[in-house]
C-alpha cells in the first residue's frame, strides 16, 4: 500500500514535470517565431550605454533637437515614430528610442519605475544629444517627460504631449493584489506563458481595436506583427517590464509637476470624451498649457492620422 502511493506520487512529480517542460518549450517556441522576421532592423541603429542597459536609439535629419518618447507599454518601441520621425526630420534632428524593457533596447530582470526613466531621458539628453531639446511623448510617456522637465529644467525646450494620461489617474500606487501578479508574471515558465498571453497577436490586434485605434483599417497586420515582435525581443526578460507597468510600479502623481513647470507645453488629445477630460485637467493644472485636437482618433494618433499630428508639432515647435 505504502510503495502504491510512492508509486503514485512519483508519477505525479513526472507529468507534472513533464507538463512544466513541455509549457517551457511552448514559451521558447513563441518567442523565436515573433522575432524571426526581424521586422525592427534598421539602417540608422545605435545604442547608447546606459547603467543600466543598451538603449536603442535613431537620429535623423537636421536642426534643432526633437526627441520623440512611446508610450510605457510592452509592445511599444520607437518604430512608431516612424512617419512622424521622416515628416519632422525635414526641419530637426530628430531622435527616437526604445525605452529600457521596450523592443530593441535591453531587458534586465529589475523593477521598472518612473524615476528610473526621468534619469534615462536626462542622461540621454545630456550625453547624446548634448542641448536644450524639444520633446514629443505617446500616453503615459508625458508623465516621464513632465518629471524630467521638472527635475533638470535646463535641458528642454518645449513640450508636446499626445494623448496624455489623465492626472487624476496617475497617483496610482502598488496594492498587495499588484505585488502578487508582479510575483506571478515574474515566476518561471508559468509567469512567462501568462506573458505571451497578454502578448499575443489576437490580445495585442483586440487592444488595438478597443484603445489605440478609431479606424478599424489602420490596424494592418503590419502594425501588429511590429507590436508583436517588440513584446518578444529579449526572451523572457521582457515580462518585467509589463509586470511592473502593468501593478503600477511605474506611476507617479504629476499634477505637482504640471504646476509648477514653466516651460511652453503643448497638450493634443482627440475629440473622444476621456481624451478631452485629459487636456482639461492639464490646463486646470496649468492655464498657460495650449491645446489641440484631432478628431476621429485614439491613443496612436501618430499612427492614425501622422499628417495631422505633424502639422500640429510643426506649428508648435516652429
Amino acid at each position: 500500500m505504502i510503495m502504491g502511493k510512492k508509486g503514485k506520487l512519483m508519477a505525479g512529480a513526472v507529468l507534472a514535470a513533464a507538463a512544466v517542460t513541455g509549457v517551457h518549450i511552448i514559451n521558447r517556441v513563441i518567442f523565436f517565431q515573433a522575432t524571426m522576421k526581424d521586422r525592427l532592423s534598421g539602417n540608422s541603429d545605435a545604442y547608447f550605454q546606459w547603467r543600466f542597459g543598451k538603449i536603442y536609439y535613431t537620429k535623423q535629419g537636421s536642426g534643432k533637437p526633437v526627441l520623440l518618447i512611446h508610450r510605457l507599454d510592452h509592445t511599444a518601441s520607437g518604430e512608431e515614430w516612424k512617419s512622424i520621425r521622416d515628416e519632422l526630420s525635414k526641419t530637426h534632428t530628430v531622435y527616437t528610442l526604445d525605452l529600457l524593457g521596450c523592443g530593441r533596447s535591453d531587458k534586465p530582470k529589475i523593477t521598472y519605475t518612473n524615476y528610473l526613466y526621468v534619469q534615462l531621458l536626462n542622461e540621454f539628453i545630456k550625453e547624446v544629444i548634448k542641448g536644450r531639446t524639444d520633446i514629443i511623448t505617446s500616453g503615459n510617456a508625458s508623465g516621464i517627460g513632465a518629471m524630467a522637465c521638472l527635475i533638470e529644467p535646463s535641458l528642454y525646450n518645449r513640450l508636446v504631449f499626445l494623448q496624455p494620461q489623465k492626472i487624476s489617474e496617475t497617483c496610482k500606487t502598488p496594492r498587495a493584489n499588484h505585488k502578487a501578479l508582479k510575483y506571478l508574471v515574474e515566476i518561471p515558465v508559468l509567469g512567462t506563458c501568462l506573458y505571451n498571453m497578454v502578448s499575443s497577436k489576437d490580445y495585442i490586434k483586440k487592444k488595438a481595436e478597443e484603445t489605440y485605434f478609431a479606424d478599424p483599417d489602420k490596424i494592418t497586420d503590419d502594425v501588429v506583427e511590429i507590436m508583436h515582435e517588440a513584446a518578444h525581443l529579449g526572451g523572457s526578460s521582457a515580462k518585467y517590464f509589463y509586470a511592473s507597468v502593468r501593478c503600477h510600479f511605474t506611476d507617479m502623481y504629476v499634477g505637482n509637476a504640471i504646476k509648477q513647470l514653466n516651460h511652453s507645453i503643448f497638450v493634443i488629445g482627440s475629440d473622444e470624451e476621456k481624451s478631452q477630460e485629459a487636456v482639461c485637467e492639464y490646463m486646470d493644472y496649468n492655464p498657460s498649457i495650449e491645446s489641440a485636437s484631432v478628431p476621429g482618433v485614439r491613443m496612436l494618433m501618430h499612427l492614425e492620422k501622422p499628417e495631422q499630428v505633424v502639422e500640429l508639432c510643426q506649428l508648435f515647435l516652429g
